[in-house]
């Protein structure tokens, strides 16, 4: 798979404290009927810290984003939490600038290659309404410098 973006989700889920990834790859393996969990990667609170968390290998096609077959050359990455009327945690965010930053280095990628999930489907909120998408890439940008 040729990655020539990143694709940024939200669960849309209150994040507990506790490891839901697993609950995310059963849903969607057992409700929706894919092979594997749709997204690359996952941030998620476990304990006390946020973790980054495997979902598909990088080099396998995801299941997050449809619309322009944007699944056959993006990576998904899945903010656990619900930001509709809050934005993510600041170790959440910063934890997510650290692998989008990685993969944007890996990939050839830029700052620009970097979407909201919203930014491709309207009936989508993702990475939800709280999660600005243009401070974070320019919060990448300001990293790269």
């Amino acid at each position: 798979m040729i990655v020539k973006q990143i694709v940024l989700h939200n669960s849309d889920t209150p994040d507990s404290g506790t490891v839901s990834w697993g609950n995310i790859r059963n849903y969607h393996v057992q409700v929706n009927g894919w092979q594997d969990i749709g997204y690359h990667f996952g941030i998620e609170l476990a304990r006390n810290s946020y973790e980054i968390l495997l979902g598909r290998m990088p080099d396998i096609q995801g299941a997050h984003c449809r619309v322009g077959g944007r699944n056959k050359d993006s990576l998904g990455i899945c903010f656990v939490g619900d930001f509709k009327y809050h934005e993510p945690h600041i170790d959440q965010w910063i934890k997510g600038l650290k692998l989008v930053d990685y993969l944007l280095r890996q990939f050839d990628l830029t700052p620009s290659d970097v979407w909201g999930h919203r930014e491709f489907d309207d009936r989508k909120t993702c990475p939800g309404l709280m999660f600005d998408i243009d401070k974070f890439r320019n919060d990448l940008r300001q990293r790269r410098k």
